[in-house]
């Protein structure tokens, strides 16, 4: 373990945000350790102990691919997305990657509870069923204190991970296609297809145990929707619950979780949180991978569908008004073709031809709009949303919701 820290600045007319700190370690580990720009750490004790972590976790790596352990590292900050997690690229010193034959790795940094379970569910679900074409390969496991390190090649090209959200947010539907088409396939082969199928009794409680702590936890989310729907939609509140223009909304955890007739539904293996920040490209729209396994296991089939869905609704940059907004929502939710020439709907649609393709087993279409529904009142927890992302979930959990009454 390091026993020394020497953590500087190079250059005296550098800006801060371009300032590149250096650690240096004890002779046992890493001699240094480069971090370009700020130092993402709260304080300095937690900067050792992230540290210490970081070089063990990277020694448990290069023993386990039979390499030493180099005399420097770079370490770049990645987008740890919502989780919370730092997440590292880490490389090797120019001068140790002409003499070592190229290095690099992630190494995230999560809570405690959080990595164990993410590393027994690539070692339970992942490793063994996804190829490695759709994988990184787990290099090294570390915990320390109250956090856990995981040490994951690296997916990608470049220095910085494209990621499936950095295609939608560029318009690029394409990239959707691509994912659809491939992606899907092979977790249909691995995860999603019979040999992993299971009949499960209660649809509601699946998402409510998954998503909220209990019904006042989802109550409180539904008091954040109406406040959207009011703001974006005009929504009013009314005997029945919700009354927008002539359209009256039942509440929706009533509709949801209420002690109706329990709804059965089909379970196999998922990724869990496949939203579109887990999903890693290559150049020219070529799948890299997934990644992010700390919720990988047994769920609803269209789980994961439905986060990709969701991940369109919060990144596409397309316009509309929120007018137009709730009544694509609400043709998308009746399953309208003439809506598909738009192309935000469209690949909406895309999404649900490919559940439709693939989930024979599962064939009841309200099942579907109850995960849209649940999904989407879970992110009314979210607060770097913008408002046409924020109108869209709430415009597609309101109709989905009605669906589900209609039917």
């Amino acid at each position: 373990m390091p026993d020394r820290y020497d953590v500087r600045r190079r250059g005296r007319s550098v800006p801060s945000h371009a300032a590149e700190h250096i650690i240096d370690t004890s002779a046992s580990a890493a001699q240094e350790i480069r971090l370009p720009g700020l130092m993402p750490f709260a304080s300095d004790q937690e900067a050792r102990e992230v540290i210490d972590l970081v070089t063990e976790v990277l020694n448990d790596a290069f023993a386990g691919i039979r390499r030493h352990m180099p005399n420097g590292i770079t370490l770049a900050m990645l987008s740890g997305g919502r989780s919370g997690a730092y997440i590292f690229k880490a490389a090797l010193l120019a001068e140790d990657d002409q003499t070592s034959g190229g290095f690099s790795a992630v190494v995230k940094i999560a809570p405690l509870g959080a990595g164990i379970s993410e590393k027994a569910n690539y070692d339970q679900f992942v490793r063994p069923f996804l190829p490695t074409a759709c994988r990184p390969e787990l290099y090294g496991f570390a915990t320390a204190h109250d956090r856990a390190a995981l040490c994951y090649s690296f997916l990608g090209d470049g220095d910085k991970a494209e990621t499936l959200t950095d295609r939608l947010a560029a318009g690029d539907l394409a990239s959707l296609d691509s994912v659809l088409s491939s992606l899907f396939e092979t977790l249909h082969r691995c995860w999603y297809g019979a040999g992993q199928a299971q009949a499960e009794t209660d649809l509601a409680h699946y998402y409510l145990a998954r998503y909220f702590r209990d019904s006042g936890s989802a109550t409180a989310a539904e008091t954040v929707l109406f406040g959207y729907a009011a703001r974006y939609f005009g929504a009013r509140r009314c005997v029945q619950g919700y009354r927008i223009g002539d359209t009256v909304f039942r509440p929706i955890c009533e509709t949801l979780f209420a002690g109706h007739a329990a709804r059965t539904y089909t379970s196999c293996v998922l990724h869990g949180d496949l939203n579109s920040d887990n999903i890693i490209l290559r150049r020219g729209r070529k799948l890299a991978g997934l990644v992010d396994f700390q919720r990988t296991g047994r769920g609803h089939v269209f789980h994961d569908l439905v986060a990709i869905e969701l991940s369109v609704r919060i990144n596409d940059p397309s316009d509309a008004s929120f007018d137009d907004i709730l009544e694509i929502e609400r043709l998308i939710a009746l399953g309208e073709q003439c809506v598909r020439s738009h192309p935000y709907a469209a690949a909406i649609f895309s999404i649900r031809d490919t559940a439709l393709r693939l989930f024979d087993l599962d064939a009841v279409p309200s099942t579907y709009q109850f995960a849209v529904a649940s999904i989407g009142l879970r992110l009314m927890k979210a607060i770097d949303l913008s408002d046409a992302a924020r109108a869209r979930i709430t415009a597609s959990v309101l109709w989905s919701a009605r669906s589900l009454t209609e039917h």
